[in-house]
C-alpha cells in the first residue's frame, strides 16, 4: 500500500486484481474531492473510500465511501439534534459555478425550509445541515431533496457523538429520484440484542405515498428455513412491522435491543400491491460497557448472482490492530443455495484458496474471511479481491464488512460495498465527492477490476477551490 504522497495518479487495474492508495498524517486537516477518470476506450472500475479518524492516537471510527456518478438531482435521510448531525458534500466537476436549490421534507410529508446553493466551478461544498446555507431545524428528522443545474457529485454521512464525546461517521446513501422500484428490498444483515440495536430507515423517493411491511428473519441452518424474528420496537414485539411513508419523506423504526444475546439475520421490506417500494436501509449500533463504539450502515442490495469486492487480513483477528473483511449473505429463494468463494491478489494472481457455504431457505450467513470454509490457510498480513458466486436463479443479496479492533480493544464495523458483475460498465467519470488526510484523518482509496478487461486512467485529486492537487 503506497501513500498519496508517493503515488502517480495513474492506475492500471487487471480483471481480478485491485489497487489500493492511502494517505494519512498528524499534520494541519486537507480536504477535498477526487475525480476518478478512465482512460479513452478503458472503462471506469469500481472505487471505495474508507476514512478513518483518530483521536487521542486512538482510531474512532472509519466509514466506507463508494465513488458515484454525478447527478443532477437526489434524496436523503436527514436527522439533526443534540447528538446527530448530518453532513453533506458536494462535487462540481464542471467548468462553470453550479446552481443548486433544495428543500427539507419532515416525517409527515410537509415541506419546510428551502433554499440555494452555488458551487464554483471545480470545487466543492462540505457542511452539515445544521449550518449555513442549510438552515435546518434544531431538531429535524425527514429528507433533504436537491435539484441542480448540472451533475455534481453528491455523498451524505451521519454523525453521532457518543457517550465519551467521541464523533462516529457513517455514510448514507443518495437516492436517486429518476427511478423507483417495485420489489422487495433486501438488507443482507441486521443484529439485535447483546449490545446491538438496528435502526431501518425508508426513504420515498416519488411525490406518491409508499406503504407495506418490515420482515425481521433469522439465519436458519443446514436445510431449515430460517425463521421471522421476534425484536422490539418501541412497546410493540414483533417480527413484522407495517410502514407509510409520505411522498417526499422518511420513515425509521429502531429496535431496542433488549435481550442478552444478539441475534442476527436479514430484513425484507415489501412494497404494498400497487405502491412503489422505497429506498431502504440500516444502521447498526453496537453498544459496550455503556458506550456506543461502532455504527455502520448497511443499503438494501438487488440480488445478483455474482460479486466481488476488496478483501483484507492483518493481524491476529480480535486482538489490537487486526483487520478483516467479512460478507453477509442473504438468501431469498424457498431452497438452499449454494455461495462459492475464490480469492485473488491485487495482481490477479489467484491464492489457490476457494471457498464455499450453502445457505439455507430464507436464511442468513455471515462469516469473515478465516471463517470460510476452504480459507483456513489464508496469508496475512493480505490483500485483494474476493469472488462471491453461485449458480442459484434468484440469487443472492450480500453486504461486504470491514472489521477491525482499534488500540482500546472496541470492535469497528465499517459496510464496504460490493460490485455486482452484472452492473452495466462505463466510461463516464466517477467522483468520491470528500477525502481528508491530517488532522487525525486518513484516507484508503481501492480501485477494483472490472470482468474480463483491463481498466486504466487516473485519479485527480482536488481541493475545495478547484485547485489540483499532489
Amino acid at each position: 500500500m503506497a501513500k498519496i504522497s508517493e503515488l502517480t495518479r495513474p492506475y492500471t487495474i487487471t480483471d481480478r486484481g485491485g489497487v489500493s492508495f492511502s494517505g494519512h498524517g498528524t499534520s494541519a486537516l486537507t480536504t477535498g474531492y477526487v475525480r476518478i477518470q478512465p482512460n479513452t476506450s478503458s472503462m471506469t472500475p469500481p472505487a471505495v473510500a474508507i476514512l478513518g479518524f483518530r483521536q487521542n492516537n486512538v482510531l474512532i471510527n472509519e466509514a466506507a465511501m463508494p465513488a458515484t456518478a454525478p447527478v443532477t438531482s437526489g434524496r436523503i435521510y436527514a436527522e439533526v439534534s443534540d447528538q446527530v448531525k448530518t453532513g453533506i458534500a458536494i462535487a462540481n466537476g464542471n467548468n462553470q459555478a453550479v446552481t443548486a436549490n433544495f428543500f427539507f421534507t419532515n416525517e409527515a410529508g410537509q415541506n419546510s425550509a428551502q433554499g440555494s446553493i452555488s458551487i464554483p466551478a471545480n470545487g466543492q461544498i462540505a457542511r452539515f445541515l445544521n449550518e449555513p446555507p442549510f438552515n435546518a431545524e434544531s431538531s429535524f428528522r425527514g429528507t433533504w431533496t436537491f435539484n441542480a443545474g448540472a451533475p455534481v457529485g453528491v455523498m451524505a454521512l451521519r454523525g453521532f457523538t457518543n457517550e465519551r464525546s467521541e464523533f462516529l461517521i457513517t455514510m448514507l446513501p443518495v437516492v436517486d429520484l429518476s427511478s423507483a422500484a417495485s420489489e422487495t428490498a433486501v438488507i443482507p444483515d441486521f443484529a439485535d440484542g447483546g449490545g446491538w440495536t438496528t435502526t431501518i430507515v425508508l426513504v420515498n423517493s416519488t411525490d406518491s405515498s409508499e406503504n407495506g411491511s418490515i420482515q425481521f428473519l433469522g439465519q436458519g441452518s443446514a436445510n431449515v428455513t430460517a425463521e421471522p424474528v421476534n425484536v422490539t420496537v418501541g412497546t410493540q414485539q414483533s417480527s413484522t412491522f407495517t410502514y407509510a411513508v409520505p411522498p417526499r419523506a422518511s420513515f425509521r423504526l429502531q429496535t431496542r435491543g433488549s435481550t442478552a444475546v444478539a441475534r442476527v439475520g436479514s430484513v425484507r421490506v415489501t412494497p404494498a400491491l400497487f405502491f412503489n417500494a422505497p429506498s431502504a436501509f440500516a444502521i447498526s449500533s453496537f453498544r459496550n460497557a455503556g458506550t456506543t463504539v461502532s455504527e455502520v450502515s448497511a443499503q438494501a442490495v438487488r440480488a445478483g448472482s455474482a460479486f466481488r469486492m476488496y478483501a483484507e487480513a492483518s493481524g491476529n483477528f480480535g486482538q489490537y490492530g487486526s483487520i478483516q473483511t467479512g460478507i453477509a449473505i442473504a438468501n431469498t429463494a424457498s431452497t438452499s443455495v449454494p455461495v462459492t468463494f475464490e480469492l485473488t491478489s491485487l495482481t490477479g494472481a489467484s491464492t489457490g484458496l476457494q471457498g464455499s457455504v450453502t445457505v439455507p431457505p430464507q436464511g442468513q450467513v455471515a462469516l469473515f474471511l478465516s471463517q470460510i470454509p476452504g480459507f483456513q490457510s489464508l496469508p496475512r498480513p493480505f490483500q485483494g479481491i474476493l469472488r462471491i458466486s453461485t449458480n442459484s436463479a434468484p440469487g443472492i443479496s450480500i453486504m461486504g464488512i470491514r472489521g477491525r479492533y482499534n488500540e482500546r480493544g472496541d470492535f469497528l464495523i465499517t459496510a464496504v460495498p460490493p460490485m455486482s458483475e452484472a452492473a452495466t460498465a462505463s466510461s463516464a467519470e466517477i467522483v468520491f465527492p470528500q477525502w481528508a488526510i491530517g488532522g487525525g484523518y486518513s484516507t484508503q482509496f481501492v480501485l477494483s477490476g472490472l470482468p474480463g478487461q483491463t481498466s486504466a486512467g487516473e485519479l485527480r485529486f482536488f481541493s475545495p477551490t478547484g485547485q489540483p492537487l499532489m
